[in-house]
């Protein structure tokens, strides 16, 4: 008996379920998927700094968390983020926080996180800033860091309502500032030592 060869086409232009998303094949070029309100989009492998800039936000998120005490988890790719509803979400942050009151609220669902980090990519930058800054809003996400190694920047955003509209409050931080946690009171992040290395 001769196994038939079955290929899945990859469709950009209609709406998936979760459970379809689960199912495609990886891509070739080892670019992921995302899934934003069930449409596709293809997220390039990152190049460096990219991996360094996480390595330097985690060392110092973690350390905080340690230091001062603070009950939590931090998470890295390909822990998602992600929403099961008629138009299904599925983000695979960069970096994310989850407090430990979260975690027992969501229980086993990963549905949302409190404070999440995009490192920009040139082939994502314009997606990180909208699509995908729009679709935690959509997620509750409390907080979203976004880190620009091409501006040299830290663009905060911050959940914040006008009148009962969830809506970003952002901040960007740039040469000489530390850029600030509201979800994590306290910790601040050194927009200069966090580029040293780009200068």
């Amino acid at each position: 008996m001769q196994a038939i060869e079955t290929s899945v086409t990859v469709d950009f232009s209609r709406r998936y379920t979760l459970e379809e998303f689960l199912a495609l094949p990886e891509p070739e070029d080892r670019s992921t998927y995302e899934l934003i309100g069930g449409f596709l989009y293809i997220v390039p492998l990152p190049n460096p700094p990219h991996g360094d800039l996480a390595s330097d936000l985690a060392k110092a998120l973690i350390t905080f968390l340690y230091v001062n005490n603070v009950d939590g988890k931090v998470y890295f790719p390909h822990e998602p983020v992600y929403l099961r509803t008629e138009c299904s979400t599925y983000l695979e942050p960069d970096l994310m926080y989850v407090s430990r009151a979260l975690r027992e609220r969501m229980g086993s669902k990963r549905t949302l996180a409190d404070v999440v980090f995009e490192v920009i990519s040139r082939g994502t930058r314009v997606y990180d800033y909208t699509t995908k800054a729009n679709a935690y809003l959509t997620l509750d996400v409390r907080e979203l860091w976004l880190v620009d190694r091409f501006t040299l920047t830290v663009q905060v955003h911050y959940r914040v309502k006008a009148g009962d509209t969830p809506v970003w409050e952002i901040v960007k931080y740039s040469n000489g500032e530390y850029a600030k946690s509201r979800v994590l009171a306290g910790w601040e992040v050194s927009v200069d030592e966090l580029f040293k290395d780009l200068r």
